[in-house]
């Protein structure tokens, strides 16, 4: 990895110091800095003492958008250099990464790395459906995810934004991916980089990352194309259960392997034919979910109400 660099402004929304942090603290150049940003001071990473180069900001609740969202918005009004990463606390980021990441920005323009979503429980039969349809897109560079920049890493320049626009709107949705998607297009997908991003498995978290999932998806780019497939895969899955359910675990399989995701879930591919027909649905027909300890309603793109706060189901 190059020995030099411009200098960087990190972004990290998050509530607790845990090995994120010091990972990216650790990785830190002369010139950068990494902006830790909470919602408020009671939070129990506000205040704490930091390595160098690291400073902790409270965002303040979040008026008609997202707490990722706001939080995202207050770290670029902070940020004082010419480059930036955004990245979430929910992933390892190993020896290198940020180096790697802005290499690939530097050399590509805008450039974002692949999700993985796994976790357990009852996240087993939706994550065959995600990774391919989701991760193997943007992996790809083909269908509505191939030009997508996932806020949890992504890197682009200053020149390569209106930084008050971002913000402005930043601050009227939920989505801090698909706002700076719509400001940053072409966005150039980093292969070589992967996150395996670990996501609760129990029911009520799983549904509501579900609902949030579709839900963003359907008012940016539209889900009735993909609500009609889902009730095509279904109707073969039902007709010709023995051929559909090997046919879904060998692609599923494939995508596994391409995407470099070694776990057994890919065998439950044929279960995930029958999620991805109400997850479609929900997407369109759905518009309230919690996340991150809070409720809320998603009208469309720019149309966020903060409902209140519920019980913390993780950010």
């Amino acid at each position: 990895m190059a020995s030099r660099r411009e200098p960087v402004s990190v972004i990290l929304p998050t509530l607790e110091w845990g090995p994120v942090p010091e990972q990216l603290a650790a990785q830190l150049r002369p010139g950068d800095e990494l902006l830790v940003v909470c919602d408020s001071a009671s939070d129990p990473v506000f205040g704490r003492e930091t390595p160098e180069r690291v400073d902790i900001l409270a965002a303040g609740e979040p008026e008609g958008c997202s707490g990722k969202a706001n939080a995202m918005a207050h770290g670029m009004e902070r940020a004082r250099n010419d480059r930036f990463v955004w990245t979430d606390d929910d992933f390892d980021h190993g020896p290198n990464w940020l180096d790697r990441l802005v290499a690939a920005g530097r050399e590509r323009g805008a450039a974002s790395v692949v999700p993985c979503f796994v976790g357990p429980g009852w996240w087993r039969p939706v994550e065959p459906m995600l990774l391919t349809f989701l991760s193997l897109p943007m992996y790809l560079g083909v269908g509505a995810w191939s030009d997508w920049a996932w806020g949890g890493g992504v890197t682009f320049a200053r020149e390569e934004v209106d930084v008050d626009a971002l913000v402005a709107d930043l601050r009227r949705s939920l989505s801090d991916d698909g706002v700076l998607t719509d400001h940053l297009r072409p966005v150039a997908t980093v292969r070589s980089m992967r996150a395996a991003v670990r996501v609760p498995g129990d029911w009520h978290a799983v549904k509501h990352r579900v609902v949030r999932l579709a839900r963003i998806p359907h008012l940016y780019e539209g889900f009735v194309g993909m609500f009609a497939l889902s009730v095509l895969l279904v109707a073969l899955a039902l007709a010709f259960p023995v051929p559909t359910a090997l046919a879904a675990t060998a692609v599923a399989g494939g995508v596994y392997a391409i995407l470099g995701v070694r776990r057994w879930t890919f065998l439950l591919a044929y279960l995930a034919l029958f999620v991805l027909l109400p997850t479609t649905a929900s997407g369109i027909l759905v518009s309230e979910f919690e996340w991150g300890g809070r409720r809320y309603r998603m009208t469309d793109v720019d149309d966020v109400a903060v409902l209140g706060p519920v019980e913390e189901t993780g950010r």
